[in-house]
């Protein structure tokens, strides 16, 4: 990839990166502005300038700018974090020009007007509500303040609803034009241009930015932790949260590769050894984790644990016991060897999408002022010694720099008890002594170096479907650009193969099949698909089953030789099938503390009663008590027919190694005539109004209709309804979000299926504007069917779905999905692939008819939330 840096005499920054693997282009700005340059007062003012930019500009009034963008067929978006605010466009080339316009104005030229000021801050208000009602938010901030006690670090990036309610304007403009100055900017481009046009095209759009001064911030540096600290926040919810992070380093540090290859032996993936001890052995957690934070400033080496209550004492003991043998014992050359491997590999995958290059380059830039210093960082990787692991474990992983954060359904005083129970349980089992370390064979091994070479234009030839003459279906789609390959095999089968006694089958089934075959056990199979770098899952869904895969194509004949086995031979063992029924049951009861499934469960029961498509993914308690290897078998059996059979393989790959497999798959999985299970659901004859009452900080709502099945020929005409009410610049985040303030979180709703899907929109909102949510919608709905639409909206909104297309069509995941999938019910993958010319057949005439048909019928409305 081609790479120009360049300076405008305003003293922007420029990096283009050349890139022709897709027709689409990338431009983002990253400004070196985040909630950690904020006073006190300030906190959160970037984030909320984050959202005023979006609101107008000098040559776009509100809402012109996200229409502009989607009227193009681009996508854009932006976020804050501590160090950095960064905003970005991803679009058609033949569009780059919206693009460079849009950037530009949003951060050159904003107005601040202030009545649209006021406006963002209810939506910011509900955006910080929503974050209180979110598990996973409110125990992240609990982490940060723990370990951070006078840094900003320790601050919501999204700051309290007390300043952004009291910030005036000239205040916020103010902050704009201390920070947002050409010098404290850089721009990032990458995709398919032409380098000179594009750098004539940058000092047109960009070498106009007013000279504001900038105003340099120091930030509070954070006092030495010198003992341990401990937080506990009392909770309702079903899951305990627990995290112990260490002080570490900042991004630039020389012993942040060490501490990343240290973080994956012991917390990412399943053959870490955390995760392998208390998630598959014990197991005593619902998820465990690892992972290593180095920001502008020092950041944290964090172990997180979700798990039931009642099972702190125990989770705290294994923790403890992995870190002591870290602490105590080089990792084995072939924990190594997985760890590099997989932080390797991953270069092949960041560069998909233009988006992907310019992360890349682009935090790469930000952090280290070199926008290639991720090549720097693979070579330290790639020079990791198990010597070098153990000697962060022991620098960083110490008892005086340790802080833990506990969110937990439990009593305070005996959790704060616990707690401070912990540097007493360290000193018994962490301590560094030479009778500690075990005596184990560690031959070093050659560890494969993995480079990515040049990438080339994606060239997409002819999709080859063979059919065997047992009626398995292949699809190949060979293409050149990246040396990776993505492949799906899929059987009609899922929650409609299950009746209401038996709800959760296919879950499980999905949980345990990868567990070990008969020739390897869990631990033995999951090691080797680390060795490899390939992604191999199970999925399941309403009407089908299948498995994922996604290798290197220098490893093909290993990964494929692999999968193959898990697929014809798995173990399916009762321990393993225990194990995971334990986990679907601590899934179930976690779900109830997000109000937003519980709104979606609501209204799936409420549309389609007793039919599988309202069935629950993870099933019940009760209905999982009643399943186990026996039932498993059976549905395998029964759905695992080679003639119910589709496969998609898209990439680098060899045909002939595939068609062999196919075949092999063939015998393996014998013909046989497998059932349609399609069920009429009932009449819906009367509207719904269906509400659960929880005590959260938001209502959550959906409304729907009933809607149309995989294979109605109107479904392009539905999926262009949905592109003009979604969107920044469609009609229900314009009325609905930009006018009226109603909520941060909106969205129009759709899903097909066999016989049927619906249609909808869904609100996250404070409880006092459910009703008028509700009635907007319905106006909005209304509107569809009683006036036309006009010919620019139409359109905006073709044009979008079309680019929408393009951009997601840059991932072979993406690839993949389409092919087999309209293979699996029967639509025509040639105008998936080939959609303009679907979209293009839309009518404002077809759009009022499937409308008029839709909305006019009873709805479904599903609440969820406190009582007004």
């Amino acid at each position: 990839m081609k790479q120009l840096k360049f300076q405008l005499k305003n003293k922007l920054k420029v990096l283009l990166i050349q890139s022709t693997k897709s027709p689409v282009v990338s431009v983002q700005m990253w400004v070196k502005t985040g909630s950690a340059d904020e006073k006190k007062g300030e906190e959160g003012i970037s984030h909320f300038i984050e959202h005023l930019v979006f609101k107008g500009s000098d040559k776009y009034k509100v809402g012109e700018i996200a229409n502009v963008v989607e009227a193009s067929g681009g996508e854009l978006n932006a976020f804050t974090s501590f160090d950095q605010t960064v905003f970005y466009v991803t679009i058609s080339k033949n569009f780059s020009d919206v693009a460079l316009s849009v950037v530009s104005q949003m951060m050159g030229h904003p107005t601040f007007d202030a009545a649209e000021t006021d406006s963002e801050r209810e939506v910011v208000c509900e955006e910080i509500k929503m974050g209180k009602d979110s598990p996973q938010r409110r125990s992240s901030q609990l982490l940060f303040s723990t370990a951070f006690k006078k840094h900003a670090y320790g601050i919501p990036v999204i700051g309290y609803e007390k300043n952004v309610r009291s910030w005036p304007n000239n205040k916020i403009k103010k902050f704009y034009q201390s920070r947002y100055v050409p010098s404290n900017m850089f721009l990032v481009i990458s995709g398919d241009f032409e380098t000179a046009e594009m750098k004539a095209k940058v000092n047109e759009y960009f070498s106009d930015f007013k000279p504001y001064k900038l105003e340099k911030r120091k930030r509070v540096v954070e006092p030495v932790q010198k003992k341990y600290v401990s937080q506990f926040e009392k909770s309702d919810l079903q899951d305990q949260h627990l995290h112990f992070s260490f002080k570490a380093p900042s991004v630039k540090h020389k012993d942040v590769p060490a501490l990343d290859v240290l973080a994956m032996i012991l917390g990412q993936g399943d053959t870490s050894r955390l995760v392998k001890k208390l998630r598959l052995q014990e197991p005593i957690v619902s998820s465990v984790s690892v992972f290593n934070y180095n920001p502008q400033d020092k950041g944290l080496f964090v172990v997180s644990a979700h798990f039931e209550k009642g099972r702190m004492d125990q989770v705290v003991q294994g923790i403890l016991k992995e870190i002591d043998y870290m602490m105590n014992n080089e990792p084995l050359w072939e924990e190594i060897k997985r760890a590099r491997v997989s932080i390797s590999s991953e270069q092949f995958y960041s560069v998909e999408t233009v988006d992907g290059i310019a992360n890349k380059a682009g935090s790469s830039e930000f952090y280290m002022g070199d926008s290639n210093a991720h090549m720097k960082y693979l070579a330290a990787i790639n020079a990791i010694t198990p010597e070098d692991v153990k000697k962060v474990a022991q620098k960083y992983l110490k008892l005086d720099q340790l802080s833990v954060s506990y969110m937990a359904n439990e009593e305070k005083a005996a959790s704060e008890k616990k707690l401070k129970e912990i540097p007493k349980i360290w000193k018994e089992l962490v301590f560094v002594a030479k009778n500690k370390t075990k005596k184990i064979k560690n031959k070093k091994i050659k560890i494969e170096k993995l480079t990515l070479g040049k990438t080339s234009k994606s060239i997409h030839p002819e999709v080859e479907k063979i059919v065997l003459p047992s009626g398995l279906k292949l699809m190949l789609l060979p293409t050149s650009d990246i040396p990776t390959v993505s492949v799906k095999l899929a059987f009609r089968g899922g929650a409609r193969f299950e009746t209401p006694q038996t709800m959760g089958l296919s879950e499980l089934m999905a949980n345990v099949y990868l567990s070990g075959t008969e020739n390897k056990t869990e631990e033995q199979f999951l090691a080797a698909t680390e060795d490899l770098a390939m992604g191999l899952s199970a999925f399941t869904g309403k009407n089908t089953f299948g498995f994922s895969l996604e290798y290197l194509s220098g490893f093909e004949k290993k990964a494929v030789d692999l999968a193959v086995e898990a697929f014809t031979k798995p173990l399916l063992g009762n321990d393993v099938i225990q194990r995971e029924k334990e986990m679907m049951l601590q899934q179930i009861k976690s779900k109830e503390d997000h109000p937003s499934f519980l709104c979606s469960r609501q209204f799936g029961k409420a549309m389609f009663g007793d039919h599988p498509l309202a069935y629950e993914t993870l099933g019940t308690a009760e209905t999982l008590k009643s399943l186990g290897q026996k039932e498993i078998v059976n549905m395998k059996n029964e759905i695992f027919s080679a003639s119910n059979l589709t496969m998609a393989v898209v990439g680098e790959f060899d045909r002939g190694y595939w068609i062999e497999k196919a075949k092999e798959l063939e015998v393996a999985f014998k013909p046989k005539k497998v059932t349609s299970h399609t069920k009429v659901p009932f009449a819906l004859t009367e509207n719904k109004r269906i509400y659960l009452e929880k005590d959260k900080e938001q209502s959550h709502v959906i409304i729907g209709y009933r809607g149309l099945s995989l294979t109605d020929p109107d479904r392009f005409v539905l999926q262009t309804i949905q592109a003009i009410l979604a969107g920044q610049g469609g009609r229900l985040f314009y009325e609905l979000r930009d006018k009226s303030s109603l909520a941060y979180s909106i969205s129009p709703l759709k899903m097909e299926s066999i016989e049927t899907g619906y249609f909808g929109g869904y609100i996250a909102c404070s409880p006092e504007k459910v009703d008028k949510a509700i009635e907007m919608f319905q106006v909005e709905f209304k509107k569809m069917y009683e006036t036309l639409v006009g010919q620019e909206e139409l359109q905006r909104a073709q044009r979008y779905l079309i680019g929408q297309h393009d951009i997601g069509l840059q991932r072979k995941t993406a690839l993949t999905n389409l092919l087999i999938f309209d293979e699996i019910y029967g639509n025509d993958y040639h105008q998936s692939l080939n959609v303009a010319d679907q979209y293009h057949k839309v009518t404002p005439e077809k759009i009022k008819n499937l409308a008029e048909r839709l909305f006019t019928k009873p709805n479904v409305i599903s609440i969820v939330g406190k009582k007004v």
